[in-house]
């Protein structure tokens, strides 16, 4: 199944795909992964111009542990870098006075970022030729970014993340 094909599924008055449809389409996609890129974006204009092609019944997703050192590099569709940049300047702002609600999001996520170091939720990677790229995450990208270059999250502390790579 190409990803283009999802704009066939039924959704829902926003446009989210409905999840028993994924489910039954994507059998051995974990449910995060089936909410967080198909389900909520399946149907995206942006998200459909980057992944059309994507064979997405061949790709095996797995949670694995990477420090922000391997994750870095990792390429970014340029719709979305300004939205990364936005939120790496304002958790940037976290180490002036250690105020961690300058991050800008939920008590709850602030909280988790404050306690845990890292997002409560993992984002989504594909590796496309032995190459990282960020599908889903690009707010919790920025704001790892921003805390990881005020020194307020080391660079080598690993989070979880789900990855993606082509089954053949």
């Amino acid at each position: 199944m190409k990803f283009k094909e999802l704009i066939n599924l039924s959704s829902d008055q926003v446009g989210r795909i409905d999840i028993d449809e994924l489910i039954l389409n994507l059998p051995n996609t974990p449910v995060d992964v089936l909410e967080q890129f198909y389900q909520d974006h399946g149907r995206n204009f942006q998200f459909q111009e980057q992944y059309a092609e994507l064979d997405i019944y061949n790709l095996n997703w797995e949670i694995v542990n990477l420090t922000f050192e391997n994750m870095s590099h990792a390429s970014i569709f340029p719709y979305f870098q300004k939205w990364v940049d936005t939120c790496c300047k304002k958790s940037h702002r976290v180490s002036t006075d250690l105020n961690w609600k300058l991050i800008g999001h939920t008590d709850q996520t602030v909280a988790h970022w404050e306690h845990n170091h890292t997002w409560k939720r993992p984002p989504i990677f594909l590796e496309l030729d032995c190459e990282l790229h960020l599908v889903e995450g690009h707010s919790r990208f920025g704001c790892l970014t921003g805390l990881v270059s005020n020194g307020l999250i080391s660079h080598n502390k690993t989070h979880k993340v789900w990855l993606a790579k082509n089954v053949y």
